[in-house]
C-alpha cells in the first residue's frame, strides 16, 4: 500500500483510494488549476467565470419575496469562511447573517450558492474585494436560507502540471485508475478544507473544546506555531505561549487572524477566562471546530475499514444502509442483518440506497459488526466517548452525531477530453 503524505495521516485520512501507480506531477501551480463548481440539489452547476461563455450567467431562479438573498459567490484563493467575512465586514454585516451549504477549497477558484438574512440584493450584487479575489454574482430573493449540506456535489475541473510521463502512459494510467473508481468509487473522505492545511489544527481545538480544556484550546489556537506560516507569525505565537502577554500579543497579531485577535482582546481583559475567550467567537467558528474532530474520527474509522477491506460500496452484517434520495440527501436509515443484507445490497447496486458510516455524536448508536469493531476501537485509542459530544461545558456546541456515506462514484470522469466514466 502507497505511503500517504504526512498532511493526510494527521487528517485522519491513511489510504489511497486506488491501488494504480499516478501520473506524477503537480497539483495548484496556480489556483485555476483547481476549479470547484457547485451543484445544487436540483441540478443547477453553478459555474465560475472561467467556464462560462462571454456574456452568458448561471441561469439562478428566484422567487418574487422572501427574506433571503441568495447570490453565487466567486472566489479565487480564499476559503468559503474567509470570503464571507471580508463580505461581511465590507459591509457592515454580521457573519452570521449568511450561510452556505459547504465550504470550498482555498487554492482554486470556485462558485457556490451562498444566502443572506434580510439583505437588499443590490447591496450584494457586483460585489468585488480590492484585490480582485471575490465576485458576487447572481442575486435572487427566496424564503429560506441555504442550509449546510444542502446541495447535490461538486463540478471539478483539475489540471495537473509538470507530468513527466508519455501521453500514452498518462492514458495508460488514468485509464487503469478511473476503472478502480468505477468498481470501489472513492473513499469519503472529509478533506483539507475540513481542518486547514498551513495550520491542520481545527479538529484538535473542536477535541479540547468538547474535552473542556479551554486553555489548551485557546494555547492551540493562538500560540502554537506551525511550519508552513510566515517566520513572523510563527514568532508571535512562540511569544504568546513562552510569555502569556495577551495585551502586547494583541498589538502585533496582524489584523487577517481575526479568531486569534477576538481570543486576545479577550483575555487582556479577563485573563484566564479561556472558555469566555473562546465565546467571543462566532457559534458557527466554534461549531466549525467540533464538526472538524467529528470530521477525524470518520476519516479515521473510514481509513481503518479500507485497511481491513471491508467494501465500500456494499453492506456487511452490522452495517448502515442509507435510502438515497433523488436530489442525493440520504433518507432513512436501516441496519444490515442476515435476513436483509442482500435485500440491501441489492439496493445498494440499483442506486437506491447507500452504505453511510457514523459521523460520531451522543445520539450515536454502534452496531455490533467489524464497523462497530473499528468504530470501538478508534473511540477507544482518542480516548473519548460518544457522551463527549454533549459538550457539559459548552453546550451550545453539542451534537446528536448524523451519518456520512462511505463512498461516491465521480460522474462523467474525463480526462483531456475523453470520456472515462458514465
Amino acid at each position: 500500500m502507497q505511503e500517504v503524505p504526512e498532511l493526510d495521516r494527521l487528517l485522519g485520512i491513511e489510504v489511497y483510494a486506488t491501488k494504480s501507480p499516478g501520473i506524477g506531477g503537480r497539483l495548484r501551480v496556480v489556483p485555476e488549476d483547481f476549479i470547484v463548481e457547485e451543484i445544487s440539489r436540483d441540478g443547477l452547476r453553478v459555474r465560475t467565470s472561467l467556464t462560462l461563455k462571454p456574456g452568458e450567467e448561471v441561469d439562478l431562479k428566484g422567487s418574487e419575496e422572501g427574506d433571503y438573498t441568495w447570490f453565487i459567490l466567486e472566489k479565487r484563493n480564499l476559503d468559503t469562511i474567509t470570503a464571507i467575512k471580508i463580505i461581511a465586514r465590507s459591509l457592515g454585516l454580521s457573519y452570521n447573517t449568511f450561510s452556505a451549504a459547504g465550504l470550498k477549497d482555498s487554492r482554486a477558484v470556485t462558485a457556490q450558492l451562498v444566502s443572506a438574512f434580510r439583505v437588499d440584493p443590490d447591496s450584494l450584487l457586483g460585489f468585488r474585494d480590492r484585490y480582485g479575489n471575490i465576485r458576487i454574482r447572481r442575486c435572487v430573493r427566496m424564503p429560506f436560507r441555504i442550509a449546510p449540506g444542502m446541495l447535490y456535489g461538486n463540478h471539478f475541473i483539475i489540471t495537473v502540471r509538470h507530468v513527466e510521463l508519455s501521453e500514452d502512459e498518462v492514458r495508460r494510467r488514468v485509464e487503469a485508475i478511473a476503472a478502480e473508481i468505477g468498481e470501489r468509487g472513492i473513499p469519503a473522505f472529509y478533506g483539507y478544507q475540513r481542518f486547514g492545511t498551513i495550520r491542520p489544527n481545527t479538529h484538535i481545538i473542536g477535541k479540547y473544546i468538547l474535552q473542556g480544556r479551554f486553555e489548551d484550546a485557546v494555547m492551540e489556537l493562538v500560540a502554537r506555531p506551525y511550519p508552513g506560516e510566515a517566520p513572523h507569525v510563527a514568532e508571535l505565537r512562540e511569544y504568546v505561549r513562552e510569555t502569556r502577554d495577551y495585551r502586547g500579543a494583541l498589538k502585533k497579531f496582524p489584523r487577517a487572524l481575526s479568531h486569534e485577535r477576538i481570543v486576545l482582546r479577550h483575555l487582556s481583559v479577563r485573563e484566564g477566562d479561556y472558555i469566555g475567550a473562546l465565546r467571543k467567537l462566532p457559534l458557527s467558528v466554534r461549531k466549525l471546530f467540533v464538526g472538524a474532530y467529528q470530521a477525524y474520527l470518520f476519516n479515521k474509522c473510514l481509513s481503518r475499514r479500507v485497511k481491513r477491506g471491508l467494501p465500500l460500496n456494499r453492506a456487511v452484517v452490522g452495517d448502515l444502509v442509507a435510502v438515497r434520495a433523488s436530489d442525493g440527501s440520504l433518507g432513512s436509515v436501516v441496519v444490515a442483518n442476515e435476513s436483509n443484507v442482500d435485500l440491501l445490497n441489492e439496493g445498494i447496486a440499483r442506486g437506491e440506497m447507500v452504505l453511510v458510516l457514523n459521523v460520531f455524536g451522543y445520539g450515536t448508536v454502534i452496531q455490533e459488526g467489524p464497523q462497530g469493531d473499528i468504530e470501538r476501537e478508534v473511540l477507544r485509542e482518542e480516548g473519548v466517548s460518544l457522551e463527549l459530544f454533549r459538550s457539559e461545558h459548552m453546550p451550545e456546541v453539542a451534537t446528536r452525531g448524523t451519518y456520512r456515506r462511505a463512498c461516491f462514484k465521480p460522474r462523467a470522469l474525463r480526462s483531456g477530453g475523453q470520456q472515462l466514466t458514465s
